[in-house]
């Protein structure tokens, strides 16, 4: 399992237009990309302009080929022009994921 955690920081101008896109996205992924476990964000509960993104999947192979898909380039594109700051994320392999 290919766990991806990080943060995007949505400028207050166009946090309609970010959530907009990530809805999209989140709503293709699901439904069209195999091997995904998990595809979650959050707003951060102190800073309401810091958006928390989770995802799990099932291999490295999964995920390679989400970030190929056209559903994806939307949100570069949009993380581009608004020049949104993700350089928080990151990326780990779990042998095991269970409840506590």
């Amino acid at each position: 399992m290919i766990v991806i955690a990080g943060t995007i920081r949505i400028p207050a101008e166009h946090r309609e237009q970010v959530l907009g896109c990530l809805m999209r996205l989140r709503k293709n992924t699901l439904q069209h990309d195999d091997g995904v476990a998990a595809f979650r964000f959050g707003i951060d509960l102190e800073q309401d302009d810091l958006l928390h993104v989770y995802e799990e999947w099932e291999s490295t192979e999964a995920l390679k080929s989400h970030m190929q898909k056209q559903h994806m380039d939307e949100f570069r594109n949009l993380k581009s022009e608004l020049q949104l700051e993700t350089s928080s994320f990151s990326r780990w392999r779990a042998d095991e994921l269970g409840q506590f």
